[in-house]
């Protein structure tokens, strides 16, 4: 799983096309077509690409968008154009799951509501009380059900859910799927990805690269003759795929070959005027329109090294990706840029567009020249700049690291002595405005919605300056200073053992008892049930 980008993996759906969706938790959604991986999450660019990298459920509508649910809303990917917008009306809430109803409707759950969309249009919110509903599911009959966080199960009946039983007892809610290959497919939430095949459970996919998987299975769903080792899609919606010794074209009921002696492909792109790029593993970059295959010498690679990628831009520029570099060629002007990437190492490269040529350097120099003397001072002044910054960035991990030795100090020994206290560990405790922040998020420890929003307004100051003051004094973001709090309280009930595991979550502000485990194991190095025992 190491080709995602997070190696936490909550669901993975097949859609219509054979192309595998993986929704991770922190890396946005990840897109698997049988030759690269392509990855849409928010980064500081674009912060608002997704309400949130932490996907929650995801679900393929109308053979045309991904919706995907995350931890702070809904977004529509169209995978025509890969354009993201929000779905508004479920606002900026936790979305639990989505399911695709017979007759299309799309019906989604956020926190203690359902909602139901006909033609991308929102047609009705259903109130489902005051739990909160975490699975949705209809049956053979069409009927609608949910299921909430502790267990009770409702019905859609008469415009209204109701309550049907207060446990769970026979309904299937997994988040399963069936592939176009027959398996059960399965994302546990700790990045491994299952296959279950009859009785049998293994590995999703037992030790191979993912793309030789999802190559596999776009191959079955689409009936191509062989494995495809670079595809694109053509203005048409037609498949276009090399099997490394020709190039064919895949439509509804028929499959061609399109160039019969163009070998060694490994990697193809369809420009906005139909032609069709290709590049070799050889280096060699092509053209083929209008019955023509030529060879574009200009935008070659003149070493021979393999091309592991090709991209279109929206300004019509290729981008060419090797193992060590990446180009930006412009057919239409014939310039060609490089970026190098000059350490030794296996390198993993992202493209992402931004401005047009942001992210590119300018072509490198024939003639070697002196650089002049305020370039020199230019680099001397970044120097220090950056050792300045790794200073202030050591200050604020020693600052983190005291705050959060204390923090475990006053949850496993409360009657800590003042002695005991180092020199270093006290002012973090002694300081007026923090120890009222601490106060603040232990008065409100049950609400999971209590965000950093509501703490600076509690403190009276801005977000900002709230964020300035604690990275100052503890070394923690605000979102990781309230969940070190919430976490010291839960160890506190853990230590009590007069609640569960599921009610210590639910009083110190987690929704969710997975996730509640795992940021308990990462504070505590050890899971609740063991913390119990110790």
């Amino acid at each position: 799983m190491e080709q995602l980008s997070s190696q936490y993996v909550t669901q993975v759906i097949q859609d219509s096309e054979g192309f595998l969706w993986y929704g991770t938790e922190g890396g946005g959604v990840c897109r698997d077509d049988g030759h690269q991986i392509l990855v849409f999450r928010s980064d500081a660019e674009h912060p608002d690409l997704l309400g949130s990298n932490n996907i929650a459920c995801m679900a393929e509508a109308d053979q045309r968008y991904i919706i995907i649910g995350t931890f702070h809303g809904a977004f529509l990917l169209d995978k025509h154009d890969y354009s993201i917008s929000r779905m508004t009306e479920v606002d900026d809430k936790r979305v639990n799951d989505i399911i695709i109803g017979r007759d299309g409707h799309w019906w989604i759950t956020a926190n203690k509501k359902v909602y139901e969309y006909a033609d991308r249009q929102l047609q009705k919110i259903y109130p489902v009380g005051d739990k909160y509903i975490f699975r949705l599911y209809e049956d053979e009959q069409g009927m609608i059900w949910a299921m909430e966080w502790e267990g009770g199960v409702l019905q859609l009946k008469d415009g209204h859910f109701s309550l049907v039983r207060a446990e769970y007892d026979t309904i299937d809610f997994s988040r399963e799927m069936t592939d176009k290959q027959g398996r059960r497919l399965i994302a546990n939430g700790w990045g491994e990805c299952f296959a279950l095949n009859n009785t049998t459970i293994k590995p999703f996919f037992d030790g191979e690269p993912l793309t030789k998987a999802a190559a596999d299975s776009i191959r079955i769903v689409n009936g191509l003759s062989e494995r495809p080792t670079a595809v694109a899609i053509d203005l048409q919606g037609n498949l276009w795929f090399s099997t490394g010794k020709n190039i064919r074209c895949k439509t509804k009921d028929t499959e061609q070959i399109i160039l019969p002696e163009t070998k060694d492909v490994s990697a193809m792109v369809f420009a906005k005027d139909g032609t069709l790029w290709l590049a070799t593993i050889f280096g060699t970059i092509m053209t083929y329109k209008d019955g023509q295959l030529l060879t574009d010498e200009y935008a070659s690679n003149e070493y021979g090294d393999a091309v592991v990628d090709l991209q279109m831009d929206k300004s019509g520029r290729l981008i060419i990706v090797y193992d060590r570099y990446v180009r930006l060629y412009d057919p239409t002007r014939q310039t060609l840029r490089q970026q190098n990437l000059e350490d030794e190492g296996i390198y993993r490269i992202e493209l992402q567009e931004t401005e047009p040529g942001k992210r590119w350097s300018m072509p490198q120099q024939s003639v070697a020249e002196q650089m002049p003397l305020w370039i020199w001072w230019l680099l001397g002044s970044l120097l220090l700049m950056l050792l300045a910054l790794s200073g202030y960035i050591l200050f604020l991990r020693r600052q983190r690291q005291r705050f959060l030795v204390v923090m475990k100090r006053k949850t496993t020994t409360p009657e800590q002595t003042q002695e005991e206290q180092t020199a270093e560990e006290q002012p973090s405790l002694n300081d007026e405005w923090l120890q009222q922040a601490i106060d603040y998020v232990e008065k409100n420890i049950t609400d999971e919605h209590y965000s950093v929003e509501q703490l600076s307004n509690d403190l009276c100051m801005s977000r900002m300056t709230l964020y300035r003051k604690i990275q100052s004094a503890t070394g923690q973001k605000p979102t990781e200073f309230i969940r070190t709090i919430r976490m010291r309280r839960a160890a506190e009930l853990l230590r009590e053992g007069r609640l569960t595991i599921t009610e210590i979550s639910y009083a110190t502000g987690f929704s969710s008892v997975s996730y509640f485990s795992r940021c308990f194991r990462t504070m505590y190095g050890v899971a609740p049930t063991q913390f119990i025992t110790s």
